[in-house]
C-alpha cells in the first residue's frame, strides 16, 4: 500500500485548488496524491463570481466587469459595483492552468480511478479505489454526497444549462454582462433567471438558472433559452459553439469537515456553497486558503468551531430556503427588492457574510418582512422539535 502525506480525493474545483494552494508554498515539498476518474479535459463549466482585487487564479480570469445589468420585477439598472469585480473563469482554463503548474513539482501524482471509500483509521486516511488502495496523514476529500431530504432541513437545487452561442453581428455589450434577468416567465416554485456573459460582440454565454428541488426535461431548459434569445436579446441568426449544464446543491444540511483524525472534506461536500445563493469559486479559496495556513503551522488543518456569526449566517440562509421551498414570497419579488433597496457593494459583502449582524438586519429589512419572519418562526421551530 502506497503512503503519502497528503492525498486529495476528487480532482474537481475544491481539489485543484487546495493542491495549487499547497503548492504556493513550503508544503510543496510533501508527497501529495490526486485521485480522479476524470481527467478534466472538458471545458465542463463555467464559474462567476465577485471580488476586490485580484484573486489567486486572476492569470485565467477570462472577462471582468466593474458593472453588471439587472432586471427585475419592476426593477431594471445597470449596476454599480463599487470595488468589486464581477470575473469568469472558464473550467477548461483553470483545469489547463492548475494540472500545467502542478506537473512541474515531482512530489505531486495524480491517479486516474474510480474511488470507492475513504474513511479514517488509527493509521492515517483510507482511500480505496476499483484499482488499489492508499494512506495518507491527511485524505482531502470533496467526493461525499451530501443526504439530502432530511426532514429538518431545507434543500434546493440550482440547476442549469447554457449555450455559448456566435452571432453573424455584433450584438454583445461586451462592457457589461447581465448578471440576473427575472423578466421569463417563472413558472411556479422556485426562482428562474438568464444570464448573458459577453465574450465578444459577436459571443456570448446565455444561460437558464433554476433554484428548485426538481430538475427540469432538457428540453425544457431549451425552450427557455431559444425564447429569451429570439425575444429579449432579439437574436434571429446565430448557432451554438458549446454546451453547458450542471447542478449544485442548495442545502442547510449539517456538513462537518472532520471525518476523523485524517479526513477532511472539502468543497460542496465539507459545505463550501453558500446554501442560499450557488455561489461557492470564492469561498471554496477561502477554505482551502485557511487549510493550507493551518498546516504551515503543523496544525490540523480541521476548520474552527463556528462562531455566534457563523451561526447567525446559516440561519439566514435557512430563512431565505424556506421562504422559496414554501413559497412565502415570490423569487423575482425578493431578489429584485434586495437590488433595488441596497448598494449593490453592500449587498455582495452581505452574500459573502462579510457583513455584522446590524448590517445584515439592514439588508433583511429590504426583503419581504412577513414571509421572512413566517420563514424564521418555522426554521426556529424545526430547531426546537
Amino acid at each position: 500500500m502506497q503512503r503519502y502525506d497528503y492525498i486529495i480525493a476528487g480532482g474537481g474545483l475544491a481539489g485543484l485548488s487546495l493542491a495549487y494552494h499547497i503548492n504556493q508554498t513550503a508544503l510543496r515539498d510533501k508527497s501529495i496524491l490526486i485521485i480522479d476518474k476524470d481527467t478534466k479535459t472538458q471545458n465542463d463549466r463555467t464559474w462567476c463570481f465577485w471580488e476586490k482585487g485580484e484573486g489567486i487564479f486572476e492569470a485565467v480570469v477570462g472577462q471582468k466587469w466593474d458593472k453588471v445589468y439587472f432586471h427585475g420585477t419592476d426593477f431594471s439598472a445597470v449596476l454599480d459595483i463599487g470595488d468589486y469585480r464581477y470575473k469568469c473563469i472558464q473550467g477548461i482554463n483553470f483545469y489547463n492552468f492548475v494540472k500545467a503548474d502542478l506537473a512541474k513539482n515531482p512530489n505531486i501524482s495524480f491517479k486516474h480511478e474510480r474511488i470507492e471509500r475513504v474513511k479514517d483509521t488509527s493509521n492515517g486516511g483510507f482511500v480505496i479505489t476499483d484499482q488499489s488502495q492508499y494512506i495518507a496523514d491527511y485524505v482531502f476529500d470533496s467526493t461525499h454526497t451530501l443526504k439530502q431530504n432530511l426532514p429538518k432541513q431545507h434543500n434546493l437545487l440550482q440547476h442549469f444549462k447554457g449555450w455559448e452561442i456566435v452571432t453573424t453581428e455584433p450584438v454583445f455589450d461586451v462592457s457589461c454582462p447581465t448578471m440576473m434577468d427575472y423578466r421569463v416567465e417563472q413558472r411556479g416554485l422556485g426562482v428562474r433567471f438568464m444570464y448573458v456573459l459577453p465574450q465578444s460582440s459577436t459571443r456570448a454565454m446565455v444561460e437558464y438558472t433554476v433554484f428548485s428541488d426538481q430538475l427540469l426535461p432538457h428540453e425544457e431548459y431549451e425552450i427557455e433559452l431559444k425564447n429569451y434569445i429570439s425575444e429579449f436579446l432579439q437574436i434571429k441568426n446565430y448557432t451554438i459553439a458549446h454546451v453547458e449544464y450542471g447542478v449544485i446543491p442548495m442545502t442547510d444540511e449539517p456538513t462537518p469537515d472532520r471525518v476523523g483524525s485524517h479526513v477532511m472534506r472539502i468543497g460542496t461536500s465539507g459545505g463550501n456553497v453558500k446554501a442560499s445563493t450557488g455561489y461557492a469559486f470564492r469561498r471554496i479559496q477561502q477554505f482551502n486558503s485557511q487549510i493550507v495556513k493551518k498546516l504551515l503551522q503543523n496544525k490540523a488543518p480541521f476548520h474552527s468551531p463556528k462562531t455566534i456569526k457563523n451561526h447567525f449566517k446559516k440561519w439566514l440562509d435557512s430563512v431565505l430556503l424556506n421562504v422559496l421551498l414554501q413559497e412565502r414570497a415570490s423569487g423575482k419579488d425578493i431578489f429584485t427588492g434586495l437590488y433595488k433597496n441596497n448598494p449593490t457593494a453592500n449587498l455582495f459583502a452581505f452574500l459573502d457574510e462579510d457583513t455584522n449582524i446590524w448590517q445584515d438586519f439592514r439588508v433583511m429589512s429590504t426583503a419581504p418582512i412577513w414571509a421572512f419572519t413566517k420563514a424564521a418562526a418555522d426554521v426556529m421551530m424545526k430547531r426546537v422539535l
